[in-house]
């Protein structure tokens, strides 16, 4: 048994590593995201973010009308255009 493990080791390091890359894939495209998600996607720091925050540049999505005030969300396609705007 130990000889069929020492074969399958190259098929099972491939089959880890390409399930690794569709793992990073489908969280770096998620379309809505926290805040530090949020911040990470566009590679800025706090201070940053939050100028373009208050200044209206990067869009905040509230919740707090649902009654989740210290929930808040981003779109990645908003991120996007807003980046593309600067």
């Amino acid at each position: 048994m130990s000889n069929s493990i020492l074969t399958d080791y190259p098929a099972l390091v491939e089959a880890v590593l390409s399930i690794a890359d569709k793992l990073e894939t489908s969280d770096n495209g998620r379309q809505w995201m926290n805040k530090q998600q949020a911040q990470e996607y566009v590679n800025l720091g706090k201070q940053a973010f939050k100028k373009l925050i208050d200044d209206g540049v990067i869009k905040v999505h509230s919740l707090d009308e649902h009654g989740l005030a210290r929930l808040e969300r981003y779109n990645r396609d908003e991120l996007d255009e807003a980046m593309k705007s600067l």
